[in-house]
């Protein structure tokens, strides 16, 4: 725990002012588009002041954190690995991103330790519960704007001097941009949800959460002239907070409320409970007896993106899982095609079609994919850890920590949560940590633990080149299909859209390239192309990729043999085998149509007047589908056969990683087995 000290370090000022005046000026940085970059340059003069101390305190269990910072760094390492279901697109964009998320990492990471070291008397508890009470209400105004004024932008300061080239990219254009609100059709109809001052819906979200906290920290604190304000400000965000359609934050408030009931039963708080109830009470009443409430049944009764994001959660964890389970993949990557398609993608009109990157929505996701399953751990161990510390609410520090970790803990499921929803979980767990007084020092660098550590590490990542090496090497064929689009096939003329209205035979819909995807790999398909190819249908079966350009009607199969085997034949056989199949399947759509189309003619009556204008119909479109028979398509190019080289970064690192794990607990248990045997003599 810091010490008090009598005079102040000049060194503390300028990081004390600097984060007041960072975090303060929120609404202003967001104007100018710097926003999102002001918070990590608040804490380069609170790292320069733990630099100027003699020495540093870190809290208990800070060992798992310095692991998870560790894992995050040998991302690095995996950063340009192929993810399975993933686009493996140039990865130079990467390195800006892992750059940008290692940067608040670390940056929570100082604030963290700034504050546990900085005594109390320099930068008193109740300092930083008004400067993130701040957070909230300027969070609650842009709420409010953000539901009045949704088309409301601003043109930043940071947008008028960044090059064209740097502000066309999505992720930076985000960042530096200002709009209050996204519009967007979650209960069918265009609704706004509000954002300000934040790049995207769900940090404001998890923000104006965990800042609510704060919030009433800095009102029960606060003279009794400010705490009648605290209820005309909550009661301004409750319209921002329903209107926002957002069920995690939803969901947040009202496990924050019932800790709360629960917090002040148990403490036997009459005035709090009483309190507590009557606003339940009036936010019930609110909810039945207005709009407000009609807008949560609605979001209620339409998931939106339930499906996706469900999917989207069992995409990241299977890519992680097989690719990568030990450190994952360093960084998001981008998904091939969508869940519906594989050629499916957003489009200017339809920017919603296309599938978010692997590893988003939600910092769980992220961790997962990114840092595998070991760092998902090192990162949630941390802050169990933490919270079962302050679980108790001993005091005011313990409380808010207590609730702030509980609700970012619960976000980390539905929000990507890295940015300052982490810095404001970061200062509730150093005012906790400070106020606990339970500090150690950082160990002395034992040289012979770091030549252990290091030999270990080196040794295991050894172990991963030579997994990598004996695995066989494979080359690789990709051939390039055309298809016909399918309404060509089946289109009967305009004849057939007017029969659809006089007649029960309706034309068929056009098959998706996933229905192409079926053709190419069914059993009949694959076993003719293995019979010519002297390929087995099991293994030519695992070794057929289907892909698909998004927005296209072309397919692309890659066939990998292990060398010296061409797998160019193989590709070519089923290539031309999914052509002739694709042709069957077509015939039998176009024969069952002209069938049914024959049997509705059978129906009509030849000599009545008013079947004459149907049964010409009837007849052109019988005409026109057994008259025409394109091709169903043709091979556009066969690519040549090149080598795949294995990709050794996964087990390197991981075996790099690992290798840190075992030697860490390998001098923890020797230093252990020294202490055990010195007690004992």
């Amino acid at each position: 725990m810091a010490e008090g000290h009598r005079t102040e370090p000049p060194t503390t000022r300028v990081a004390r002012r600097a984060f007041v005046v960072g975090i303060v000026g929120l609404p202003l940085w967001w104007l100018v588009g710097v926003a999102s970059l002001v918070p990590l340059l608040v804490v380069v003069p609170m790292a320069w002041d733990l630099w100027a101390r003699r020495r540093m305190l870190v809290p208990p269990h800070f060992a798992w954190w310095l692991l998870f910072l560790l894992w995050v760094l040998l991302g690095l390492g995996t950063l340009w690995s192929t993810a399975p279901g993933a686009v493996d697109a140039d990865g130079g964009t990467r390195i800006l991103v892992f750059g940008f998320r290692l940067s608040w990492y670390v940056g929570c990471s100082i604030l963290l330790l700034w504050i546990g070291n900085t005594p109390a008397s320099l930068l008193p508890d109740r300092l930083v519960h008004r400067v993130f009470a701040s957070v909230f209400v300027v969070a609650v105004i842009g709420g409010v704007v953000g539901v009045s004024s949704p088309e409301l932008t601003v043109t930043t300061l940071a947008e008028r001097v960044l090059p064209h080239q740097l502000t066309a990219n999505e992720f930076v254009h985000t960042l530096v941009s200002a709009e209050v609100a996204d519009v967007q059709e979650v209960l069918g109809d265009p609704e706004p949800r509000p954002k300000a001052p934040f790049p995207y819906t769900n940090t404001w979200g998890s923000v104006l959460a965990l800042s609510l906290v704060f919030f009433v920290a800095a009102m029960a604190s606060a003279p009794r002239k400010w705490r009648w304000c605290a209820a005309p400000v909550v009661a301004a965000a409750a319209i921002p907070v329903v209107m926002s359609l957002n069920r995690g934050l939803w969901i947040a408030l009202g496990a924050a409320a019932v800790g709360l009931l629960v917090l002040a039963a148990l403490r036997r708080n009459p005035v709090a409970l009483t309190g507590l109830v009557a606003t339940v009470i009036f936010a019930g009443v609110a909810l039945t007896s207005t709009p407000l409430g009609d807008t949560v049944q609605s979001r209620i009764d339409h998931p939106h993106s339930n499906d996706r994001r469900s999917q989207l959660l069992v995409a990241t964890v299977s890519s992680m899982t097989e690719g990568s389970p030990a450190v994952g993949f360093g960084s998001t990557r981008d998904t091939a095609g969508t869940f519906e398609s594989i050629a499916g993608g957003s489009t200017p009109d339809c920017a919603a079609c296309g599938v978010p990157p692997l590893g988003t929505q939600g910092q769980l996701w992220l961790l997962l994919f990114s840092q595998g399953w070991v760092g998902a751990v090192l990162f949630l161990g941390f802050f169990v850890l933490v919270l079962a510390r302050v679980v108790r609410c001993r005091d005011v520090s313990t409380t808010v920590a207590t609730f702030v970790v509980g609700i970012f803990l619960l976000q980390m499921t539905v929000y990507d949560t890295l940015g300052l929803p982490m810095l404001l979980v970061m200062a509730a767990v150093g005012l906790a940590w400070r106020q606990e007084g339970r500090s150690h020092r950082l160990p002395r660098v034992d040289r012979t633990a770091v030549l252990v550590v290091a030999g270990v590490a080196s040794t295991g990542a050894l172990l991963g080149v030579l997994a990598s090496a004996t695995s066989d090497a494979h080359l690789a064929s990709t051939v390039a299909v055309g298809l016909t689009p399918t309404p060509t096939y089946l289109d009967v003329g305009e004849e057939a859209a007017a029969l659809e209205k006089d007649s029960s035979a309706a034309v068929p819909t056009t098959s998706s390239v996933d229905t192409e995807a079926s053709l190419l790999l069914s059993e009949r398909a694959l076993s003719r192309a293995g019979a010519r190819s002297g390929v087995r249908t099991s293994d030519l079966r695992d070794d057929v990729e289907v892909t698909a350009p998004p927005l296209s009607a072309v397919v692309e199969m890659t066939v990998t043999t292990p060398t010296p085997q061409d797998p160019s034949p193989a590709a070519r056989a089923v290539a031309e085998e999914y052509l002739h199949e694709r042709q069957e399947f077509l015939d039998g759509r176009r024969a069952d149509l002209v069938a049914r189309l024959r049997t509705s003619l059978a129906a009509t009556d030849p000599l009545d007047p008013a079947w004459t204008t149907s049964r010409q119909y009837l007849r052109s479109a019988i005409d026109h589908l057994t008259t025409h028979r394109p091709e169903a398509g043709r091979v556009l190019r066969v690519g040549e056969v090149h080598r795949l080289a294995p990709d050794r970064s996964v087990p390197v690192t991981s075996g790099l990683a690992l290798g840190v794990l075992v030697g860490l607990a390998g001098v923890r248990l020797a230093r252990a087995g020294r202490r055990s045997s010195a007690w004992t003599a």
